[in-house]
């Protein structure tokens, strides 16, 4: 190939290179529009003591994020992915009805032995006691035990696709709301 064909050549590959444009929408790099909002998800934060708190609650919540169940007596316990454990009494499975709430951020998995309930609160080993369902707590917690989900929990990342605000590092997201935000990240 002649050298002015070579040039040529390298010309128009550069000028169509630098026309190619990549999506502004991987995780806050360096091609993210923070100067152009649109709808999305806005995270909710709680400091690690309130994140962290368990309480029961006698009014049925919806479900949302199914998870995985777990049967026990006349009990069925369903996991609602990254906010608790639904309570199911199933005395009549005929016409199962839900009695209340687990409320436990950032849980991802259930087992049971005994009266005993374990799960995850964020990084930490959970048990609760629901041997008396007017008294459901917390048993014990073994702190830092899964340390992947500190802050990747299944509730560090919003509920649906598109644009949401980045969390800032080192809090603790507990939920989302949708909001006018930047174009930092795209999930």
């Amino acid at each position: 190939m002649p050298p002015r064909s070579l040039v040529l050549l390298i010309f128009f590959c550069t000028v169509f290179c630098a026309c190619w444009k990549t999506p502004p929408y991987h995780n806050g790099g360096n091609n993210a529009n923070y100067h152009s909002k649109v709808w999305g998800y806005k995270p909710i934060y709680a400091t690690e003591q309130n994140a962290k708190e368990i309480l029961f609650t006698a009014k049925p919540q919806p479900v949302i994020f199914a998870g995985n169940i777990y049967a026990y007596q006349k009990y069925i316990f369903q996991m609602e992915t990254g906010y608790g454990i639904h309570v199911v009494d199933n005395s009549n499975p005929a016409s199962a009805e839900r009695i209340g709430f687990i409320k436990v951020k950032g849980c991802a998995q259930i087992s049971i032995k005994g009266d005993k309930l374990y799960t995850n609160s964020f990084d930490d080993l959970v048990v609760i006691d629901f041997s008396d369902l007017n008294n459901v707590h917390e048993f014990s917690r073994a702190a830092g035990v899964f340390s992947e989900y500190r802050y990747g929990s299944p509730i560090s990342l919003p509920p649906g696709t598109g644009y949401y605000e980045c969390p800032e590092d080192g809090k603790f997201v507990v939920d989302w709301q949708q909001d006018s935000v930047y174009q930092q990240c795209y999930h």
